[in-house]
C-alpha cells in the first residue's frame, strides 16, 4: 500500500480544485551516478505517475575531452542511468 501526502484544495462543493499530487512535481529522491558507471534505482511510489528525471553534472564539463550526459531510462518503477562520462546527480520527480 503506497500512502501519500500532500496538499488539496475543495470548493464549496467539496470538490477537489487543487492538488499536489497531480498538479505539482514533487521530488522522489536523487542518486548518484559516476563517470563511466551505471545505477538503476526502484521506486514504488511511481507506479501510475508521470515521471521526470534531471541530470545534474557535478563537475565543470572538461576542456579538453567530450563531455557525455549519461543516457536516462523510466521503466516502470525503475530509473537506470548509465552511459555518460561525467559524474552527474539524477533527480527523480513525480506528479
Amino acid at each position: 500500500m503506497t500512502t501519500t501526502h500532500g496538499l488539496q484544495v475543495r470548493d464549496a462543493s467539496n470538490r477537489i480544485i487543487y492538488s499536489t499530487d497531480d498538479v505539482t512535481w514533487n521530488q522522489v529522491d536523487y542518486f548518484f551516478v559516476s563517470g563511466n558507471g551505471s545505477v538503476s534505482q526502484t521506486f514504488s511510489v511511481l507506479s501510475g505517475r508521470e515521471v521526470l528525471t534531471l541530470q545534474i553534472l557535478i563537475d565543470a564539463p572538461p576542456i579538453t575531452r567530450r563531455a557525455i550526459a549519461h543516457t536516462i531510462t523510466v521503466n516502470g518503477t525503475t530509473i537506470t542511468a548509465s552511459g555518460g562520462s561525467e559524474n552527474a546527480y539524477i533527480l527523480v520527480l513525480m506528479r
